[in-house]
C-alpha cells in the first residue's frame, strides 16, 4: 500500500507525534510504502540563501528504530509571512508532482492547509482521503484573525474527506457537532509500545550520576514541549526556598526544549535553583532512562482552548514505565484515563503544585499507583492492536472508492 501524509510541522524536530509512530511502525512492513510531507516550521535550515531548496529525507527514525519513511520538504522562500505562502505553493506542485509519479492509494492529512491542498487534489485523482484529527487544529494558530479561517478550513475537511480519525472521546464529540455524520468517524486511541520502555541498567546510572541524582531524591519529572502554560515556573518558584534551605528533597527534571526554554534557563539562574534539571531535547530512543529515575510524572497544563480536549501521547508512556502521572483534571485526560488508573488528578495547576509537597512522602503508594496505570496501558493502549484497526479502514475505505469509480 502506498500511503501519503500530511502534516505542517517538523518531522525531523517535533514530536514524536501520532504520526510518527504510526508511520514508522507500518514502513517496517515490505507491503507498505510511506511517504510524508512536511514543514520546517521551526526555520532549523538556517541558510543564507533567500530560496531554501526541496529536501528529501530517507530512514529517518523518530519513533521507531530501522523504520523508511520518506521525508519531502518542499523549497519555499526565506522571507517572513511569505515563507508560509511559499512553501504551501510549492507544496500544491510537489504534492502534483508526487501523484502523477507515484499515485498513492490513500491519503493520511494530519494538517489544515497541507491537508486542504491534499484533499483537493485527492478529488480530483480519486483517492481516498482521511483526516487524522489529532487535535484541536485551529486553537494552535497562534493569530486570533487567522484562527477563525483556519476552522472554516477544518470544517471544509470534515465535510469533504472520506473519513475522520480522532484519538479521544471528546475530539470525537467535537467533530459530531461539527456535523460529520457518525459513520465516518473513527475512534483510534493513541498508542504505546513496550519495547520503548526497557530501561538500560548502565545507561541509567551513567545518567544519573552525570546529573548529579541521588538515592534518597525524589524526582519529579516533566517531559516535552515547554510551554508558557505547563506551569513549570509555577513549581520551581514555589518549591524553590524549601528545597534550598533543606526541608525538602526534590529535584526536578525537565526534559525538553522549545517554548519558554531560555526564559526557564535565565529565571534558574536568577534564583539559584540548582535543584532544577534542564536536559533540553533528549533523543526520543534515549528518553526511556529519564523517565525512569522519576518518582512522579507531571502532566501541569492548565486549562485553557489548546489543553482541554487533548490527552498527550506523553501520559501513557508515563504509564507504560509504571509511573504514577500527577495531572490537571483536563476533562479528555479525566474521560481516557479515568480515576484510580495510574493518574492523580489535580483539580487545577494551583492544586496540583501544591499536591506535590504531599506525594513527596508518599513513594511506596506511588509505586502502588504507576503499576495500576501500567495495567491499563497493557489491556487498552498497545500500538500494534490500534494498527491493526487502522489498516482495517484504509482497506475498506480502498476497496469502497474503487467499487464507487
Amino acid at each position: 500500500m502506498n500511503i501519503l501524509g500530511l502534516q505542517e510541522t517538523d518531522w525531523l524536530t517535533r514530536g514524536p507525534h501520532t504520526q510518527h509512530h504510526i508511520f514508522e511502525r507500518l514502513s517496517k512492513n515490505p507491503n507498505f510504502k510511506i511517504t510524508v510531507f512536511d514543514y520546517d516550521i521551526d526555520k532549523i535550515l538556517r541558510l543564507k540563501s533567500l530560496i531554501i531548496k526541496k529536501f528529501v529525507y530517507n530512514n529517518i527514525d523518530r519513533a521507531v528504530e530501522n523504520s523508511n519513511v520518506t521525508i519531502i520538504r518542499t523549497a519555499h522562500i526565506q522571507v517572513p509571512y511569505i515563507r508560509r505562502v511559499s512553501s504551501l505553493i510549492t507544496n500544491f506542485f510537489g504534492t502534483l508532482a508526487f501523484f502523477r509519479r507515484n499515485r498513492p492509494d490513500i491519503i493520511l492529512g494530519f494538517s489544515i492547509t497541507n491537508g486542504a491542498i491534499g484533499l483537493l487534489l485527492a478529488k480530483l485523482f480519486r483517492i481516498p482521503y482521511i483526516f487524522y484529527y489529532i487535535d484541536l487544529l485551529h486553537t494552535l494558530v497562534l493569530v486570533p484573525y487567522a484562527q477563525y479561517f483556519a476552522r472554516l478550513i477544518s470544517r471544509f475537511l470534515f465535510k469533504n474527506s472520506d473519513r475522520v480519525i480522532v484519538v479521544t472521546k471528546p475530539l470525537q464529540k467535537y467533530v459530531l457537532n461539527e456535523g460529520v455524520p457518525i459513520e465516518k468517524v473513527h475512534i483510534l486511541l493513541n498508542g504505546i509500545s513496550l519495547e520503548n520502555t526497557v530501561v538500560d541498567r548502565e545507561k541509567l546510572r551513567t545518567l544519573k550520576s552525570n546529573i548529579s541524582i541521588e538515592d534518597d531524591d525524589f524526582v519529579i519529572l516533566y517531559m516535552g514541549y515547554l510551554y508558557d502554560f505547563a506551569g513549570l515556573k509555577e513549581i520551581i518558584d514555589y518549591y524553590n526556598a524549601d528545597v534550598k534551605s533543606g526541608k525538602l528533597n526534590i529535584k526536578f527534571l525537565i526534559v525538553g526544549d522549545g517554548g519558554i526554554y531560555n526564559r526557564l534557563i535565565n529565571h534558574i539562574k536568577e534564583i539559584n535553583a540548582d535543584w532544577v534539571i534542564l536536559t533540553g531535547k533528549v533523543p526520543f530512543f534515549e528518553v526511556t532512562e529519564y523517565i525512569e529515575l522519576a518518582d512522579l510524572c507531571l502532566m501541569s497544563f492548565e486549562l485553557n482552548d489548546v489543553t482541554k480536549d487533548i490527552t498527550p501521547v506523553k501520559v501513557m508512556e508515563y504509564m507504560a514505565m509504571k509511573k504514577p502521572v500527577l495531572s490537571t483534571s483536563l476533562p479528555s485526560v479525566v474521560r481516557e484515563i479515568g480515576k484510580n488508573n495510574g493518574v492523580i488528578f489535580a483539580q487545577n495547576q494551583k492544586e496540583l503544585v501544591e499536591k506535590i509537597r504531599d506525594l513527596t512522602k508518599e513513594k511506596e503508594k506511588l509505586k502502588d499507583i504507576g503499576l495500576r496505570g501500567y495495567e491499563l496501558i497493557k489491556k487498552h493502549y498497545m500500538w500494534p492492536n490500534i494498527l491493526k484497526d487502522l489498516k482495517k479502514i484504509m482497506l475498506d475505505l480502498i476497496k469502497e472508492k474503487k467499487q464507487l469509480s
